[in-house]
């Protein structure tokens, strides 16, 4: 922790350009005391992690809010804390909440709005993840979380396919039609905007990379710009090359023969595994829900309909439901829509069975109307 009250109950807060030699002579002429539980801290000065505040015994208040501070998170914070003062925005470091018995990272004050700021560095489970937002909620404060950027390697920019473990994609954002994901780098001082997701199967996505140094950031934070229609065109290229290697690996490393629903649809339906109707794999908002690559689904769900002699204009929720049931899928309210927006694509191109065709400009349109977010400004 960064933050303690001194024996005259006066706020104290280190700060990175205070001097080594000062901060030791303040260790042996001050007092300094927990603002949560009040028990006394002791003020570590090391070579390897910065300066901070520590229980000397071990604390339940210490482990409930600190969660094993890394160096990391010490910096982090204190980086972000300095950019709120660069702009000039007031801001609190490490405020302890009484009444919800929470320590936000920062907490903003602009325009009669409070934000809470959270720079998460360590795992957190995801019910104690809704119960701080929800504690905030109830004061009225926007939680904004922002993850460390991912170890894995990131390229500057540009388009690339990356993993994003669950416990990151909590921390995605929606503004609108954009879903993107913000992540800071203490050792590089700079954002790093994972956005214009696309899921591909799995915990694996599509996604625009783009870097923001830490001194270029605003508040309200920078929103991602959306794909140009270029950009698009590119991103299709990628997925459509994707959804070939993954048809290629599906057939080969199937095991389950004429168990398996979708090589059972595709025989069925007589498609050709090299030549699939370029209706089918359709990239899909939300399509996460399913956790599987689209052209599984939607191949199953054309199945479904032969099997029921339904053309696709004839498709509602209840057929939607049933299909879910049927392909033995998880029949949650977000695999519903997604279904059913994949079913308004399809509505849209004019597509009533598995003889019909589609013009490849006109579906390319349609997708990046559904892709297109809210404009960005950055």
């Amino acid at each position: 922790m960064l933050v303690a009250i001194t024996e005259n109950q006066e706020r104290f807060v280190i700060d990175s350009t205070i001097p080594h030699t000062t901060l030791k002579r303040l260790r042996e002429e001050r007092q300094f005391y927990c603002p949560q539980c009040g028990e006394k801290l002791q003020l570590k000065i090391g070579t390897v992690k910065m300066p901070h505040f520590a229980h000397i015994s071990i604390s339940h208040c210490e482990s409930y809010f600190s969660e094993g501070e890394t160096i990391q998170h010490l910096q982090g914070k204190e980086q972000l804390f300095q950019l709120f003062r660069y702009l000039q925005i007031p801001v609190l470091l490490e405020p302890y909440i009484a009444e919800l018995n929470q320590r936000p990272d920062l907490l903003i004050n602009l325009n009669g709005y409070q934000y809470a700021i959270e720079f998460q560095c360590s795992p957190i489970k995801h019910q104690r993840f809704l119960e701080r937002n929800s504690g905030y909620n109830q004061k009225n404060i926007q939680p904004i979380w922002i993850a460390l950027t991912p170890v894995q390697k990131i390229k500057e920019n540009g388009l690339q396919k990356i993993t994003l473990p669950h416990q990151l994609q909590q921390f995605i954002t929606s503004e609108k039609k954009a879903k993107y994901l913000m992540t800071y780098n203490p050792n590089t001082k700079q954002f790093l905007y994972i956005s214009n997701l696309i899921h591909l199967k799995g915990i694996s996505y599509l996604s625009k990379i783009s870097p923001l140094p830490l001194l270029k950031q605003k508040f309200p934070f920078y929103i991602p710009r959306p794909f140009t229609e270029k950009e698009f065109s590119n991103v299709l290229n990628a997925y459509h090359n994707f959804i070939n290697q993954f048809l290629k690996s599906r057939v080969l490393f199937s095991r389950k023969g004429v168990n398996d629903l979708f090589l059972r649809s595709v025989y069925e339906l007589r498609i050709d595994l090299y030549q699939f109707p370029i209706f089918l794999g359709i990239p899909i908002c939300g399509n996460e829900a399913f956790h599987v690559c689209a052209i599984e689904w939607q191949t199953e769900l054309m199945y479904f309909i032969h099997l029921l002699g339904i053309k696709v204009h004839a498709i509602n929720q209840k057929v939607i439901i049933d299909f879910l049931r049927w392909s033995k899928r998880a029949c949650t309210s977000e695999a519903i829509q997604v279904v059913n927006r994949y079913v308004e694509l399809l509505k849209d191109l004019s597509v009533e069975d598995m003889m019909s065709t589609v013009k490849e400009e006109q579906l390319e349109e349609l997708l990046y109307r559904q892709f297109l977010a809210t404009r960005g400004k950055y």
